[in-house]
This record gives C-alpha cells, sequence and structure tokens, in this order.
C-alpha cells in the first residue's frame, strides 16, 4: 500500500464513521448523513483503486501488519543497527526572528485594506515591504556572520568584596 492510498481510506474511514454517528444524532437528518457517507465512498474508492494498482504493477509487497501500521500513519521502523549522525550533512535552521510575524500582520492589513479602504491595505504593503526587509536583513547577516549567541552580562562584583574595599 502506498502513502497516497492508506490517506484516501483513512479520509474514507472517517467519512464513514462521522456519517454513523451523524445520522444517529442528529434524529436521522438525510443530507448531511448522505454527505458524510458520500466523503467516505469517494476517496475510499480511489484508494482501492491505488492498491489494486499497486499491487498489479509488482509493487513490493508487505505484510498485513506493515499495512496496518501504514493505515494508521504510524512511521515505519528503522532500519536496524546503530547509525551516527555526525558524517550526515544536516541542515541548519534559522534562528528565531520576528519578522515572519510583522509580515503576516502586513497581509492581514493588505486583504483587511480591500474591504475597508485603500489607506488600510497601502499600509499593509508598507508594513508587508519593511518585514520583507527586516526578514531578509537577518538571514543575511546569519549567512554572514554566522548565528549570533547572546554575552553574559558583565557580572557584580560581590557585595563582600566591595564593603571590603570600601572599608580599607
Amino acid at each position: 500500500m502506498t502513502d497516497e492510498a492508506a490517506i484516501l481510506l483513512r479520509v474514507a474511514l472517517f467519512g464513514l464513521v462521522a456519517g454513523i454517528i451523524y445520522w444517529v444524532v442528529s434524529d436521522y437528518e438525510a443530507l448531511g448523513t448522505v454527505t458524510l457517507l458520500l466523503l467516505g465512498v469517494g476517496p475510499g474508492f480511489a484508494g482501492l483503486v491505488l492498491v489494486q494498482e499497486h499491487r498489479q504493477q509488482g509493487g513490493p509487497a508487505e505484510s498485513r501488519a506493515d499495512a496496518l501500521r501504514r493505515l494508521a500513519g504510524v512511521p515505519p521502523r528503522d532500519p536496524p543497527g546503530p547509525r551516527d549522525l555526525e558524517d550526515d550533512d544536516l541542515g541548519v535552521l534559522p534562528l528565531p526572528t520576528i519578522w515572519p510575524l510583522a509580515a503576516s500582520l502586513g497581509v492581514a492589513l493588505l486583504l483587511t485594506g480591500l474591504i475597508y479602504g485603500l489607506w488600510l491595505a497601502v499600509l499593509g504593503v508598507g508594513v508587508i515591504a519593511y518585514a520583507a526587509w527586516g526578514w531578509l536583513a537577518s538571514v543575511n547577516r546569519e549567512n554572514r556572520y554566522g548565528p549570533l549567541k547572546a554575552e553574559a552580562p558583565p557580572l557584580d562584583p560581590p557585595a563582600d568584596d566591595a564593603e571590603d574595599a570600601e572599608g580599607r
């Protein structure tokens, strides 16, 4: 079974179970029940077609336990043996920054401006431009100088030492 077939069969199972529960809870209301049952039938048919096509094309055979695991959405088992990640080229995540939040605020202002007025849309475009500039400058600075680390604040001398120095 492929991952695509497993996703379609999960959606189908949800639609069928939700349709039956909706039918009982809604005092046998027909339209919602039929809609949810069709949500189960459509993807279920497509998922079964994908499973059948996978078998006919001679795809790798898997046990029933692996097929049920894939249907449930559980990831496959790791290969046996220890794995050392030191030799792998792992990607580096960028440092957290406020600029994506500022860009989303600008998009919200722009879309709200399309409803309430052009001045709000212009403000949104300005916020988006400023956020894009700040975000790109942050990424450029990080790529150029590496991740910035917070410096430790200078330590104050202990109170006992300061009093001894003043008293002498």
